[in-house]
């Protein structure tokens, strides 16, 4: 390093004087390059004399601004060792410059005096650097150079690495997807086929009291909101050859038991699910619960905390599907209010998508009473399904009327088969389509079934010969007589439902009634 000095206290406490006489004893080290004694003479005189300048102007500089009093960096810049360390590099600096005046220009002169002067290792090191300052200045300049190309060299390939390894991953996952997606296609699209011989484990009645039932795979269903309504009666359509037959409406043919469950969302408002809110929660619920039981709306709510409750008997139709359609292999079902059980979930969709929020509890009690109802009814596994995927409006032929799980259902959570795979018998059958404003609310796309639906229904099409269009106006009248006939069942009499069913098939139902639709 350079020259070591006596330790003082600051440079910036010493007079000109003694800065000067401190400073002459590391300048004579120096000056043993010369051996004339007045180049020695010029040199500490032209040395001391830049020193005691660039000295006075730095103080000058500190005490001419007052901004640096006021922060108190004067006095910090002087009694941290900043200002004597600044003075001791300039200080080597006018060294060197005036050593590389004064010594001969020749090279050789220069390295002979150089050899036989008495100055140290050390000294004699640093001016050699002093005199390569450029060549290494430019070294210094391409080592910097060199170190920001292998440093942006080394992030572009670190990047394209991840890159290429966020590739990879994307692609495994959309590999896996893709599997699962076919797999699941291809279960949906063989539901219907091979669905009806699942048998759900057993689940049965283990105590009953008088405002609840408890079943011996946990499930508890509280009864005390329970009501009656209309008793069910429905007919099912089967189907010949891939088409509808036309039942019979005899009294035989009416059927009373549930025959699948539709899941629901209340669409009410909904506080922050916090511990906090308990009890105005529970105040909601109630209010809720006295809603559903006024308007029998469904057959069973859960609430936020996975109560289950029993509103309307599962013997009486509640108001919960209106204009809706599904199917199985026995047949299609319209108007699933007499043959569906409606479950609703308190809860709703988001402001600005489809997205339904369960709680935890609301999923495990969800699952549990689906099991329950699955059992006490052998209920098929293909008719478990949602709101939005049975909703229709036969006014403009559009499905998805109600949107309440038209996606995001979490069918496997409850042991059940993704129905967004499943072709609906609203399109495929009847003819129902879909809009922009459809497409829109469901986040771009309608589910895929559809699209199976949307082809199924244009091969029916050219198998009769005739047009989509054509088609689909002949089963919009069909939709209108199976649905008003499902309605005269609630006050017609077994023997008249057969002579109203003979009529419809000559007649059609005026455009009012065709229109009619539970709430």
């Amino acid at each position: 390093m350079f020259a070591t000095k006596p330790h003082i206290p600051s440079l910036s406490q010493l007079t000109t004087a003694e800065a000067t006489l401190f400073y002459s004893k590391t300048v004579e080290r120096y000056a043993r390059f010369f051996d004339r004694p007045e180049q020695r003479l010029r040199f500490l005189n032209n040395t001391l004399a830049h020193q005691i300048a660039c000295k006075e102007k730095l103080d000058h500089a500190l005490e001419s601004h007052s901004f640096i009093k006021k922060l108190g960096l004067y006095d910090r810049i002087k009694s941290t060792g900043f200002y004597d360390r600044l003075l001791d590099l300039w200080l080597h600096r006018h060294i060197c410059r005036e050593l590389q005046n004064l010594l001969p220009s020749a090279s050789s002169e220069r390295r002979t005096l150089l050899q036989r002067s008495k100055a140290s290792f050390t000294t004699r090191l640093l001016f050699r650097c002093y005199e390569m300052r450029r060549l290494l200045y430019g070294a210094a300049v391409a080592t910097c150079i060199v170190a920001l190309l292998g440093f942006g060299y080394t992030a572009v390939w670190s990047a394209r690495r991840l890159n290429s390894y966020l590739a990879s991953r994307r692609q495994t996952e959309r590999r896996l997807t893709n599997s699962a997606s076919n797999q699941n296609a291809a279960v949906a699209e063989s539901s219907v086929k091979h669905l009806p011989d699942y048998h759900p484990e057993k689940v049965w009645l283990v105590e009953q009291q008088g405002n609840y039932e408890r079943y011996s795979n946990g499930a508890r269903i509280l009864t005390d909101y329970e009501t009656e309504n209309h008793t069910r009666g429905y007919y099912v359509l089967p189907r010949n050859q891939g088409g509808l037959v036309k039942t019979g409406g005899a009294a035989q043919d009416v059927r009373r038991e549930p025959v699948g469950i539709v899941y629901h969302t209340s669409e009410s408002d909904m506080l922050p699910f916090t511990s906090d809110n308990n009890a105005s929660i529970e105040g909601h619920t109630r209010g809720l619960l006295e809603y559903v039981r006024k308007n029998k709306s469904y057959n069973y709510l859960i609430d936020r905390f996975g109560q289950v409750y029993r509103v309307v008997r599962d013997t009486d139709a509640a108001h919960h599907a209106g204009n809706s359609v599904w199917s199985d292999a026995a047949g299609v079902y319209v108007g699933l209010n007499e043959s569906f059980l409606g479950v609703c979930f308190e809860t709703n969709s988001n402001s600005d998508s489809l997205d339904e929020q369960l709680t935890e509890a609301q999923l495990v009690a969800g699952r549990l009473l689906t099991q329950v109802l699955r059992s006490r009814y052998q209920i098929s596994d293909a008719d478990c399904v949602t709101h939005g995927l049975v909703s229709v409006n036969p006014s403009n032929m559009l499905i998805c009327y109600h949107h309440d799980w038209a996606r995001n259902f979490p069918f496997e959570a409850f042991g059940l088969s993704d129905k967004y795979k499943v072709a609906p018998a609203s399109v495929s059958e009847f003819g129902f389509t879909y809009d922009e404003e459809i497409m829109e609310k469901l986040g771009g796309d309608v589910w895929a079934g559809v699209k199976l639906a949307e082809e199924e229904f244009r091969r029916r099409a050219e198998e009769s010969k005739v047009t989509p269009e054509e088609m689909r106006r002949r089963m919009r009248e069909r939709y209108q007589e199976e649905m008003n006939l499902t309605l005269r069942l609630r006050t017609s009499h077994p023997a008249e439902v057969e002579t109203s069913r003979q009529t419809n098939d000559s007649n059609a139902p005026t455009a009012s009634r065709l229109n009619a639709r539970q709430t």
